[in-house]
């Protein structure tokens, strides 16, 4: 008797899922977060299970997690009427607000450089605000010193959200008696979303001009972003530098980045890159390896990092090590 007593209580109790949206109609978004995202690692083709998952986040106000939830639904189900309405849903939310929350970020460098040569530092501060509902700003400053000069450089760009899978930006940047940054500089780029969901695939490029004290360089960036993984946390880059200089050939390089990225404010990144650089205000060719992160601190605050490797065509082969902090806004 007691097992089967303990067998029927058991038949009667609620599954994970049904626990979930118990908790998330009693306005308990966060337990039903918890349950749910347990849940649909376990059954990934559960429609319905990341519908809820997705009005869960939304109660929160975490329109990036909701969108890629339903995003993901609508990838398996196109005719999911409610997905398709909270999507809509969102863009009326972000609609009536500035984008995005902005940041604040301060960071600064130290190389130690082969061959006895010293003075390669820097140190720099970004802002990245909301202009609108569909525009951001970052504003830039960065002192440079390289071999016992040193060089302020400040920078804009501007981001424009022109449709649900295109951005635009344009930016520029400047150097007051400048030694070997670019004097001044423009550059313009777009990211084009090919596919949307979890697997979302990007494409686009960046183009710059920039008049250094010594020669102008032009530059052309393509690349692709892929996402993997059942909520999109991971990610692989592969980018195509092609730069031109004033009495100079056609040079051409790239790079590959692989990012984790479990949470907004938490993430993992390495890769290698290959090509010429302007780090010194003259055209040289490098091959590097690199690799950091982010980790949050409290609910404003994270801390970023990076470790970097540089070997120069020339004797200034390089280890440099980044760090910053990183606040909300």
């Amino acid at each position: 008797m007691l097992i089967a007593a303990g067998t029927a209580a058991t038949a009667q109790s609620p599954n994970g899922y049904e626990q979930a949206v118990d908790a998330r109609r009693a306005g308990d978004p966060a337990s039903a977060i918890a349950l749910l995202q347990d849940w649909v690692i376990r059954n990934p083709n559960d429609v319905d299970a990341r519908v809820q998952l997705g009005y869960a986040y939304l109660a929160l106000d975490r329109l990036n997690e909701a969108q890629r939830e339903f995003e993901t639904v609508l990838a398996q189900a196109p005719s999911y009427r409610d997905a398709s309405e909270a999507l809509e849903q969102i863009s009326r939310r972000r609609a009536a607000r500035p984008a995005g929350s902005g940041f604040v970020l301060a960071d600064g460098a130290i190389s130690g450089v082969s061959s006895g040569l010293q003075d390669w530092h820097e140190a720099g501060l970004t802002l990245v605000a909301p202009l609108s509902a569909v525009d951001t700003i970052e504003v830039r400053g960065t002192w440079y010193e390289r071999f016992s000069l040193v060089d302020i450089e400040l920078g804009t760009l501007i981001t424009h959200h022109a449709g649900e899978d295109l951005w635009l930006r344009a930016g520029a940047n400047a150097t007051p008696s400048a030694d070997f940054r670019p004097e001044i500089g423009l550059s313009a780029g777009l990211d084009y979303r090919l596919r949307r969901g979890p697997t979302a695939t990007i494409a686009g490029f960046d183009a710059a001009w920039r008049s250094f004290p010594t020669q102008d360089v032009w530059n052309l960036a393509p690349f692709v972003t892929q996402y993997f993984g059942s909520e999109g946390e991971f990610s692989a880059t592969a980018r195509t530098n092609i730069l031109a200089a004033d009495g100079d050939s056609l040079r051409v390089g790239g790079s590959v980045r692989a990012d984790y990225a479990p949470g907004d404010r938490t993430r993992v990144f390495f890769g290698a890159a290959a090509g010429p650089d302007t780090d010194v205000g003259v055209v040289t060719d490098t091959f590097s390896l690199f690799g950091g992160g982010e980790i949050p601190l409290g609910d404003k605050l994270s801390l970023t990092g990076s470790l970097a490797r540089e070997w120069r065509d020339g004797p200034a082969d390089r280890t440099e090590f980044r760090a910053g902090l990183k606040v909300g806004l």
